[in-house]
């Protein structure tokens, strides 16, 4: 990283950007860039040679804001440390009498729940999770944010910030088709609609097919979509489709062809899954507005419901041998900067991850893969770090209609940001599936219930 010299925070007045138009590009591997076209661009700050500072903390710790008087009695206190190009920045900014605590950032101690640290955007990685500065989060918010520091090179959020939402599982289907027919698309999704207004990449990994008639009151295991609810992964503005989920073929293999097309007309583009064991086995790479190249790669473990592409159509069948070649091509061949493995676990009812789930995610970590996500979770799982690499278990029940216990209830996506070709945030948005089965956003009781359950210390000890 170039060193930085302190001076006086930069702002400039906040310049819209019009929207543009951007074709999509063929790579190898089913390369896809992203289409401006389909979002209104954020309208922040034009910043020249400044990049922001970034208040970071372990994901154990569950502090979401701080103000700038609590941030300098803290590094008073020795509580929050800095990033050594930072110091002397960091004293004059908040009036210390002597230079902050440093720490290399690569010895900061994950495991600890009550420190904090100070750093540019430039040395931050996922390993942190960032917190609000006088109640304005910087990735949602830049335009007020106060925290700058002059730098030896440009920085633009609106160019160099790509959005990206991961989401668990989707399966429109039995109860929640109930509620559909009965009160419709917008009472369902009136409580998260919001939240997925400004990304432009969002995924839904989604387990049910398509199909023209289906009696949603009569499903029991045997799972399908009307194609009038198939609008609400348009609504979300999804254009990742993860497809290692069980349930595609419950119906054989019209309806699952008949979701492709479907996908492909609506410039969606999927892994995971395919019309072949070759394209279930193809990576999806895209390019993000930097021009950097992101792979995503999926697996479906056991294939309980004969749901494999094997020899047809299907999901991708996990081996240890294929993930590994995939992503050892990936890294020779296909120019990326960062590999996202997405596996369909065998289901557990439980917050701990199975000895087979860890055995896996760590060697797809050990193969190459920058993150590890669990797409079978119906209850949200523990999150952990291997190899300064972060593993989501199992993010939960995003749309399904399980609500007959806590845990199938509980769940979360995350708002994920990259920056020079990698996701540099992971941040957690809570939910819980309510009593008229409508997924929410959890309130403050809810989410410390399901912090409590997922972030464990022994996952973060090196």
């Amino acid at each position: 990283m170039n060193r930085i010299k302190p001076l006086k925070i930069i702002f400039f007045l906040a310049i819209p950007l019009s929207i543009i138009v951007v074709g999509v590009i063929i790579y190898g591997f089913n390369s896809k860039t992203i289409s401006a076209s389909l979002y209104a661009p954020l309208k922040t700050k034009n910043i020249n040679d400044s990049i922001p500072v970034i208040l970071a903390t372990s994901h154990l710790n569950l502090v979401e804001n701080m103000s700038s008087a609590e941030i300098k009695t803290l590094l008073k206190n020795g509580k929050i440390s800095c990033s050594v190009d930072l110091a002397e920045y960091i004293k004059n900014k908040f009036g210390l009498e002597k230079l902050p605590q440093t720490v290399e950032i690569g010895k900061f101690d994950h495991s600890r729940d009550s420190i904090f640290l100070l750093t540019t955007i430039d040395s931050l990685n996922h390993q942190f999770r960032s917190l609000s500065v006088d109640s304005i989060d910087f990735f949602s918010n830049p335009v007020p944010y106060k925290l700058w520091i002059a730098a030896t090179h440009s920085f633009s959020y609106d160019k160099d910030i790509t959005h990206y939402v991961h989401t668990g599982v989707t399966a429109l289907t039995r109860s929640t088709g109930v509620v559909l027919d009965r009160e419709g698309i917008d009472f369902y999704l009136k409580n998260i609609e919001s939240y997925f207004k400004k990304s432009e990449l969002t995924h839904i990994s989604n387990e049910v097919s398509v199909k023209d008639q289906c009696d949603y009151g009569t499903m029991k295991m045997h799972f399908a979509t009307k194609p009038a609810h198939f609008e609400i992964i348009k609504r979300l503005r999804a254009n990742i489709i993860e497809l290692t989920g069980n349930h595609n073929l419950d119906f054989g293999k019209e309806p699952y062809l008949n979701s492709l097309k479907w996908y492909e007309s609506n410039n969606m583009q999927y892994f995971g899954g395919g019309k072949s064991p070759a394209e279930a086995n193809r990576p999806l790479i895209m390019e993000l507005k930097d021009g950097s190249r992101v792979a995503w790669i999926g697996f479906n473990e056991f294939c309980p419901c004969g749901e494999c592409a094997d020899k047809e159509i299907g999901a991708n069948r996990y081996s240890a041998t294929k993930a590994k070649n995939l992503i050892d091509s990936l890294k020779k061949n296909a120019n990326v900067s960062y590999i996202m493995a997405c596996v369909q676990f065998g289901e557990a009812d439980t917050y701990t991850p199975t000895p087979t789930q860890k055995n896996i995610c760590k060697y797809l970590v050990d193969c190459g893969a920058d993150v590890v996500m669990g797409s079978q979770a119906h209850q949200a799982q523990e999150i952990g770090l291997h190899k300064d690499k972060i593993i989501f278990y199992g993010l939960g029940n995003f749309l399904f209609d399980q609500i007959h216990r806590l845990g199938v209830r509980q769940a979360f996506f995350l708002n994920c940001y990259f920056y020079n070709g990698k996701i540099i945030q992971y941040q957690p948005v809570y939910t819980y599936m309510n009593d008229q089965r409508q997924p929410t956003v959890a309130s403050e009781e809810r989410k410390k219930e399901i912090q409590k359950s997922i972030l464990k210390k022994y996952n973060f000890l090196r």
